[in-house]
C-alpha cells in the first residue's frame, strides 16, 4: 500500500531551517533583510499606525517531518506571530526567501513601494 500522497518520507535536514550557530544579531539581521528583499520589505505598519520589522522563525513539531513559516514582529514589547506556511527548500535562504514571498503574497506585509518616474526620465535602451 502506498502511503498518503502528502506524507513526507523524510525531515528535512537542520541546515536547511536552523540558523547557523554563533550567528551574531546583526548577521541575523542581514539574513533577513537579504531573504526579504531589503530591510525595507520587512516592514509591517499596524491597524493603529505603529510600524514594526518582522522576520521570519521557522518551526518544526517535535516528531513532526515538516517544516512551518511564521512572521514575527514586536510592538510595544508584546511579540506577534502570524503563520506563513510549509517551507521544503534545500537551504536556509531559499526557505526564507519563499516564507517572505509567501507572506507578500499573503498580504502580511506592507506592499514595497516603487519608484516614481518623472515623464521626462529615459528608459534605458531608448
Amino acid at each position: 500500500m502506498n502511503p498518503h500522497p502528502l506524507w513526507k518520507e523524510e525531515c528535512l535536514p537542520d541546515e536547511a531551517w536552523r540558523p547557523p550557530k554563533g550567528l551574531s544579531r546583526d548577521e541575523r539581521i542581514a539574513e533577513q533583510d537579504e531573504a526579504a528583499g531589503g530591510e525595507q520589505a520587512r516592514e509591517i505598519t499596524m491597524d493603529d499606525g505603529h510600524r514594526a520589522r518582522a522576520s521570519i522563525a521557522f518551526r518544526r513539531q517535535p516528531k513532526g517531518r515538516r517544516v512551518y513559516a511564521y512572521l514575527r514582529w514586536s510592538v510595544g514589547g508584546k511579540t506577534y506571530e502570524r503563520y506563513v506556511g510549509e517551507v521544503d527548500q534545500d537551504t536556509r535562504i531559499a526557505n526564507l526567501a519563499h516564507a517572505w514571498r509567501s507572506a507578500l503574497l499573503a498580504g502580511l506585509l506592507d506592499p514595497i513601494p516603487q519608484p516614481r518616474m518623472n515623464p521626462d526620465d529615459q528608459v534605458l535602451g531608448e
